[in-house]
């Protein structure tokens, strides 16, 4: 090569000239290889290829990696700061193991609290997620990495999230959407990312209004033509491209995280202007983003101390108060003997299930009993089981079942074949797996058996599962669901559960439809067809724990759901007989703190039984520790709800289903609102609205000034700690415009010293009072007069501040409601 020829390799050049003499080295054909995932063209020129790593909440699959708290956690900090932290160092650990792109952060926004994926992500709100998503990106890609932040765009759900079936996939989900609220919601965090300087972003697997979005020209356009990003697409895995050639037409500058994908030489022959296009952002991202100037290492182990530290100031921020009655928490002296009840060893659930799953190294793992137990020395601490918490149950035994007709022991199974042939045989449990190798061939439709129970009392059923399920029991359906696979790659499993009352030696019947449809089948990764009944008869765990919370001076009570990719939980309703667990406790108990280990919102029927509630979503592998210290005091419950907990199933998009069952959310209008500023929440309230959170030291904050700042407000906050401890207030200001829903528009956490006062200030930009304007084809602040409410949380009324909006400038605001 000439010396102009590798002008790229000069540091100190412009990026776009050394984009482009990098790009003008390259013949026809190896443009053509990168255009098809192969990227030795760039690595005979000193480039590192995309090396990709699930990095979501840390890295999967690396041994020694920091297992830190899940997104939701991080959200529940309301914590730019700590997020940029956070991303450093998962950005750092990447680099030291050898990777140069991490697939995360993700910022899908949870319309659904059901969505299995909500603990990934962060939360219900776009300012909030574009807020902690950007510093996340900051602090990555500080680190000489490209983050690819995902799922562009509106994908929030699992059901039916890359379609169905096994041989040949059908439709995925189709999200209806228009344009304005695309603009005002879903694309929001998306903005903020690119505006923080992310070089790639992850095509979802959903369509929108009726077409792929790794297919849409006009969908991928966006970050391009409006905001000036110069990055590169990568499709979701496996099945975000049904048309290949369409998506490379549609701007998709890679076709598969890895390989080809469906592109052909072909396809890239009769398109060499998008490949030129293609192969220039792709470089544009390796050279901009450092690794060119910043080769990697040799891979090495990537966790460190300080990362371990991080990830328990990350929990302990994560840590959201919503409920202390008469200062349950936290725990003084006079607490000399300590229950502690529930899943709270290595039964615990310490990371999100799937892709973004982190394997946890069992010799740094502190368990919330390890950590409770190591806090309070002196202190008597006594264990209980309570409950085995969400997880599969043992297989229910081939003794107790019988065929329908009486006949004889077993289970009669309907099979069929893709002939469409149905054919009866006779197994001995339900508990099966479709053959991964040939799926077509052979798979179970219908179970019908008699079950005769052995005892008399509570019976908890569990239902494992790759594909789709209805599960009746005397006619009543008692569990419906799907899952992609009774545990998507690493991570929790994911069951589902009901709890039924049975008579000893009296039978009653089972029937159970099956479809595998739903069901992902890639065996080299575990995932494939199954469907497995399990169940757990009486026992005396719950008097136990009854037990020994009445013998003690508090009692603390961990409950838990799984949750994460290819998958939808099928309710709010904790899973089994925890509900039941925390109302017997709380009933012999009346210090009874529950610890909510779970994806995010659940339903809370015993709430006014208790003194406490926390909830601590995915900790991550400092788990104990960061929970001991928000129970004993050492630390503040740092956070705020990043979604909004709603009072019963009938306030979930698409009300009361009933019990376990839920519909199948293959279509959905996704211009319904969510969160809170969704109609069922605005219309009926909600349990905890976003944003909640208590702490240990009451602090108020109240507006003293406002003031124009180039266009936009600097509001200044008299922040007062009324307590005897130090605290910190989160300031939260909401935006309403033109009457609508208000909004979250900026955040401010304030650290103020027992007993004192302090000065902050917030700064909120015009922005904040914009929505999309059809005629102008952008978003754009509303002309006219609207509030900016200081508060605490959705719910809370605040301080307003009157503002005037003309010309996309704020021209006028005072401390007050508008008089108009």
């Amino acid at each position: 090569m000439t010396a102009v020829e590798q002008a790229w390799r000069d540091a100190g050049a412009p990026l776009a000239g050394r984009v482009a003499a990098l790009v003008a080295s390259l013949d026809e054909a190896e443009r053509s290889a990168i255009a098809l995932g192969d990227f030795a063209p760039l690595v005979d020129r000193g480039l590192p290829a995309p090396e990709y790593v699930d990095a979501g909440t840390g890295l999967r699959d690396v041994p020694g990696a920091t297992a830190f708290p899940a997104g939701i956690a991080l959200a529940a900090g309301f914590d730019a700061d700590l997020a940029y932290e956070y991303g450093a160092a998962v950005g750092q650990e990447a680099r030291d193991a050898g990777f140069s792109v991490l697939l995360g952060p993700t910022i899908d926004l949870a319309r659904d609290p059901r969505g299995g994926r909500i603990p990934e992500a962060l939360g219900e709100d776009a300012h909030l997620s574009g807020l902690i998503g950007a510093a996340h990106v900051r602090g990555a890609q500080g680190r000489h990495v490209i983050t690819q932040v995902k799922h562009f765009v509106a994908y929030s759900g699992e059901d039916r999230r890359t379609g169905g079936g096994l041989a040949v996939r059908g439709d995925a989900m189709d999200i209806g959407v228009s344009t304005a609220t695309l603009h005002d919601t879903y694309l929001r965090p998306f903005r903020a990312v690119v505006e923080a300087g992310a070089w790639s972003l992850m095509g979802s697997y959903n369509r929108v209004n009726g077409r792929y979005v790794c297919e849409t020209p006009e969908l991928l356009a966006i970050p391009r033509r409006d905001w000036g990003w110069q990055g590169f697409y990568c499709p979701d895995f496996l099945f975000a491209v049904r048309d290949d050639a369409a998506a490379l037409a549609a701007g998709l500058d890679l076709g598969a995280l890895g390989g080809p994908g469906g592109r052909t030489p072909e396809m890239v022959a009769a398109a060499p202007k998008e490949v030129e296009r293609l192969v220039t952002r792709l470089v544009t991202a390796l050279i901009g983003s450092g690794l060119a100037d910043h080769p990697l290492p040799e891979p090495g182990t990537p966790s460190t101390a300080a990362h371990r530290d991080l990830a328990g100031r990350c929990a302990v921020a994560a840590s959201v108060l919503l409920r202390n009655e008469r200062d349950a928490l936290p725990f003084g002296d006079d607490v000399r003997r300590l229950a502690v009840i529930g899943p709270s060893g290595e039964d615990a659930i310490f990371v999100v299930g799937g892709s973004a799953a982190v394997s946890i190294d069992p010799d740094r793992l502190v368990t919330p009993r390890a950590g409770i137990e190591a806090r309070a020395a002196g202190r008597e601490v006594v264990f209980a089981q309570g409950s085995l918490g969400d997880v599969p149950l043992p297989p229910v035994p081939a003794e107790v079942l019988v065929l329908p007709d009486g006949s004889g022991p077993g289970v009669e199974v309907e099979f069929t074949d893709e002939s469409g042939t149905s054919w009866t045989d006779v197994l001995p449990r339900i508990d099966h797996a479709v053959d991964p190798a040939a799926p077509l061939a052979r798979w179970p439709r219908r179970w019908r058996c008699r079950l005769v129970p052995r005892a008399t009392g509570a019976h908890r059923l569990s239902l494992a599962l790759g594909g789709r399920a209805t599960l009746s029991v005397d006619g009543s359906p008692v569990m419906v669901g799907s899952r992609e696979a009774e545990r998507f790659i690493h991570g929790p499993r994911y069951p589902l559960q009901a709890v039924v009352h049975l008579v000893a030696g009296q039978a009653v019947e089972l029937d159970m439809e099956y479809a595998p449809g739903p069901s992902i089948t890639i065996p080299p990764m575990g995932l494939g067809p199954t469907v497995r009944l399990g169940w757990q008869e009486p026992d005396d765990l719950i008097e136990a724990a009854v037990a020994a919370a009445a013998s003690a001076d508090a009692a603390v009570v961990l409950v838990n759901q799984a949750s994460g990719e290819g998958m939808d939980r099928d309710g709010l309703e904790l899973p089994g007989d925890q509900d039941e667990l925390v109302r017997r406790v709380a009933a012999a108990n009346p210090r009874t703190v529950v610890v909510l280990n779970t994806p995010g919102a659940v339903l809370l029927p015993w709430i006014d039984e208790v003194e406490a509630v926390l909830a601590v979503w995915y900790p991550g592998e400092r788990f104990g520790t960061a929970l001991a210290a928000v129970l004993f005091g050492d630390a503040e419950p740092g956070g705020r709800l990043p979604l909004t907990f709603p009072h019963a199933r009938e306030d979930l998009p698409g009300g009361d289903h009933g019990p376990q069952v839920v519909p199948t959310r293959l279509d959905y209008d996704a211009d319904d609102g969510i969160g809170y500023r969704s109609p069922g929440v605005r219309d009926r309230g909600c349990r905890y609205g976003f944003g909640h959170g208590l702490g240990y030291a009451a602090t108020t904050a109240v507006p003293t000034g406002v003031e124009v700042v180039d266009g936009g407000l600097r509001v200044a906050l008299d922040v007062v700690n009324h307590g005897g401890r130090d605290g910190v207030h989160v300031a939260q200001l909401y935006a309403g415009v033109a009457g609508a829903a208000p909004e979250l528009a900026g955040v401010v956490r304030v650290p103020v010293p027992a007993g004192l006062r302090v000065a902050a200030h917030a700064v909120v930009g015009a922005d904040a009072f914009a929505r999309w304007d059809a005629v102008a084809a952008r978003r754009r602040p509303v002309p006219g007069g609207h509030e900016l409410r200081v508060a605490t949380s959705s719910v809370d009324p605040g301080t307003p501040i009157a503002v005037r909006v003309e010309n996309d400038e704020v021209l006028e605001a005072t401390i007050g409601r508008n008089s108009s």
